[in-house]
């Protein structure tokens, strides 16, 4: 028990290397222009397979629940990175629009639903005792994989044309993951139950829910709206970026894509700033903090065209993004009971893929029907971020209560 009190930071770090892996995805924006360029299709043709990418990313946990119970953890992340890799990789041949969304949407969407749901729960299991710190590392080099994958994506499509970029990142991806998940481990028979009085009640309950109870309570409705309403704004920044600096801001690509990376860094920053606070200030308290801070930053993106508030704005909108996804994993636990997080927290994940779903919609079809401006979008988010704040206030544990 004691050496592997030792060895989980091992096991943090190699999963904290397959998020940032997994965390392509948020280096999105870069993609989407020379993409369109490319091949002349429609701007928001071409961003459905973002949607599209995250849709299945979420729906995996769902759909193949059964798969991923019955694999180790180790298992479970060598297939998603096969799955991930190959994706890209084909990604890199594509030549009509519907091969981007197999390829790019459903193939690799589906590796990073069986890689980053599991290292989530994955590290809670690690660290019971500290599940928000865990958390929020975990979160946060899944969210900064764009700040370096960001320019990286750039720079070699500019030297090497994007077909071979993509073709490059997926077998770079594959092998960094399967060398990563060398060195996972998963807990030994007891572990949770002895951390148990570090971890003040979050390990479980005795009253711990499973998949098919959880999905039975009115919590996990309540639960599915709260996220989903406040990670549309984080969506919108992240998910386009890149085109709204170039289009509100006049930016080249090359200084959209640096600012990509910045956000990034924000969403990173948020996860572990937010993730870490939440020990001390609480799971709920600490969502309203994020919340409010989404609100503002939405509502001045809505009133501003300066570039420094502009900029200040979005890496705002980017940290509470990441913020509210770093506490998704423990609230989980906390809501539910620790003992079939796994599972759970594979459910609901299924919010980024509808805040996925919602926010690039919003972003293209404002930007299309107000001549280029995103205001209605950051108004519609900033009033379903005000939705979230207020049902947030009325979460209770259902795990705690026993019902």
């Amino acid at each position: 028990m004691n050496r592997f009190q030792k060895q989980r930071w091992v096991c943090l770090i190699a999963s904290m290397v397959i998020c940032m892996c997994a965390g392509f995805g948020y280096a999105w924006s870069v993609l989407q222009n020379p993409i369109v360029t490319q091949f002349g299709w429609a701007d928001s043709g071409v961003a459905l397979a973002y949607t599209i990418t995250v849709l299945c990313s979420t729906m995996a946990p769902l759909f193949f629940a059964g798969v991923i119970r019955r694999l180790s953890t180790r298992l479970g992340v060598v297939v998603g990175a096969v799955l991930f890799g190959v994706g890209l990789f084909l990604t890199g041949r594509m030549s009509q629009l519907w091969q981007l969304y197999l390829f790019y949407g459903v193939i690799s969407g589906l590796g990073v639903g069986f890689i980053y749901p599991s290292m989530m729960a994955y590290v809670v299991r690690l660290f019971p005792d500290r599940s928000g710190m865990a958390s929020g590392l975990g979160t946060a080099a899944y969210g900064s994989g764009a700040i370096l994958w960001a320019p990286t994506a750039t720079a070699l499509m500019e030297g090497m044309g994007m077909n071979r970029t993509f073709q490059v990142l997926g077998i770079l991806f594959l092998a960094v993951i399967l060398v990563g998940s060398i060195f996972l481990a998963d807990p030994p028979e007891g572990f949770q139950e002895a951390m148990a009085p570090a971890a003040q009640g979050t390990t479980g309950s005795g009253h711990d829910l499973r998949r098919g109870q959880m999905v039975r309570t009115g919590a996990f409705y309540q639960m599915l709206i709260i996220f989903t309403c406040g990670l549309v704004a984080g969506v919108i920044v992240i998910s386009q970026a890149s085109p709204i600096l170039q289009q509100t801001l006049s930016y080249t690509s090359s200084q959209a894509a640096l600012f990509v990376s910045v956000f990034s860094a924000c969403n990173m920053a948020g996860r572990f700033l937010w993730g870490s606070l939440s020990d001390r200030l609480g799971l709920v308290n600490t969502a309203g903090a994020v919340f409010l801070l989404c609100i503002l930053s939405m509502v001045g993106l809505a009133l501003t065209g300066a570039e420094l508030l502009v900029l200040i704005l979005m890496g705002i909108a980017a940290s509470c993004y990441g913020g509210l996804a770093s506490i998704l994993t423990p609230l989980t636990a906390r809501m539910f009971g620790a003992k079939y997080i796994t599972e759970n927290y594979g459910v609901m994940y299924l919010v980024f893929g509808l805040a996925s779903l919602i926010g690039p919609s919003l972003a293209t079809s404002f930007k299309a029907v107000g001549g280029g401006s995103y205001t209605g979008a950051y108004v519609t988010a900033a009033v379903l971020a005000v939705v979230g704040l207020v049902l947030s206030r009325f979460l209770r544990s259902v795990a705690c209560k026993g019902e």
